[in-house]
């Protein structure tokens, strides 16, 4: 009679631990991969709005855009809230750096009616609540950009009829 050697002993390497080895060191692998391409990525590119009412300024030293949003056609003596994003390089400006909006009528040598509070959104965005053109005519809109001891500042002019 033939006698079978049943010793299963940590030595024995059957084709089933080979296999498995096989696939866990595969699996690993897929992973490590997918990690270093996922993070060798570039981050998305910023969502720069368009359409009627979108405005883009670059600032004086042409280091910021600036993406503003004025209702088209703004209304008149109706207060609103103008708001927007300011990216530098591209990218959206941290949120750190401040922004500042503010308007006015040079040829009148006056401002608007009543001051305006910028408070700051994610993503670089800005939102000023509140703003009035209390008279129809040319309107110089400012944002300013603020990081540490540094100022930019973006304008344009608006027409309110």
């Amino acid at each position: 009679m033939t006698e079978f050697d049943s010793d299963n002993s940590e030595t024995s390497e059957s084709p089933g631990c080979i296999i498995l080895g096989l696939v866990i060191f595969s699996l690993l692998s897929g992973l490590a991969m997918l990690l270093f391409f996922v993070g060798c990525q570039a981050p998305p590119a910023a969502v720069v709005p368009q359409g009627p009412g979108w405005e883009s300024w670059i600032s004086a030293d042409g280091s910021y855009e600036v993406m503003l949003y004025i209702p088209d056609p703004a209304p008149l003596n109706q207060e609103f809230t103008a708001h927007g994003t300011v990216f530098k390089d591209g990218k959206p400006i941290s949120e750190a750096v401040e922004v500042v909006f503010d308007g006015g009528m040079p040829q009148h040598a006056h401002g608007l009616a009543v001051p305006v509070e910028t408070i700051r959104r994610p993503a670089g965005g800005f939102a000023a609540a509140g703003v009035r053109f209390h008279m129809g005519g040319r309107w110089l809109l400012t944002v300013d950009i603020i990081d540490g001891p540094h100022l930019e500042r973006a304008r344009g002019w608006v027409e309110i009829r």
